[in-house]
């Protein structure tokens, strides 16, 4: 077998955190590109100066994930067999290719389906407090509800990626011999910038 791609995934969150993993481009279609980190995966994240790692998961850590990636709308999804919170999307700027790692930046409202069905959207206080605190502006608050407003519909209705599609790219992807990614470059914080934040 062809030995799949690598990628890191960066999520920003203002003024000073930064979340990073690697995964395996595992394919691409009309929604976005999905990105597969198996149990064990790395997960760096850098707080101010503090930097710390555990393993991939949402929210178990270790739990093997995968993730779509849109490029041209505000949000991410996750897809995760062992939690609760089955589908976890992160309103976020749209994606973009920086310093060869897929980057956006964390609006904070996150529409969640739970395993029973149940969909809400959670952090409602982390972005009125973002939003108060001037570290999102009115035009991303604007698109940020959109985007949830519309994350949520989906979800309810289970409109694809969100019906069986994510299920589908998680189960080809888990039964692939994909090792967990545990080696992950260093790259600060700093060196990004929180001024080049997407």
């Amino acid at each position: 077998m062809k030995s799949a791609a690598r990628t890191v995934i960066r999520k920003l969150k203002r003024p000073a955190t930064m979340y990073r993993w690697p995964a395996y481009v595992v394919c691409s279609d009309r929604h976005g590109l999905w990105l597969y980190s198996p149990k064990g995966t790395v997960h760096r994240g850098q707080v101010g100066e503090t930097i710390g790692e555990c393993m991939v998961g949402l929210p178990t850590e270790g739990a093997p994930v995968i993730q779509l990636v849109p490029t041209s709308y505000w949000w991410t999804a996750t897809w995760c067999r062992e939690s609760d919170m089955s589908i976890s999307v992160d309103i976020c700027t749209p994606a973009v290719l920086a310093d060869g790692e897929w980057t956006y930046t964390d609006l904070e409202l996150d529409p969640i389906r739970r395993g029973d069905g149940h969909v809400y959207v959670d952090d409602e206080d982390e972005f009125a407090a973002a939003c108060a605190a001037g570290l999102i502006s009115a035009a991303e608050a604007a698109r940020a509800r959109a985007a949830a407003v519309s994350t949520v519909r989906h979800l309810q209705d289970r409109a694809e990626p969100f019906g069986d599609l994510g299920w589908q790219r998680l189960d080809e992807a888990l039964s692939l011999p994909l090792a967990p990614i545990t080696a992950l470059r260093e790259v600060s914080l700093w060196d990004y910038g929180p001024d080049r934040q997407p």
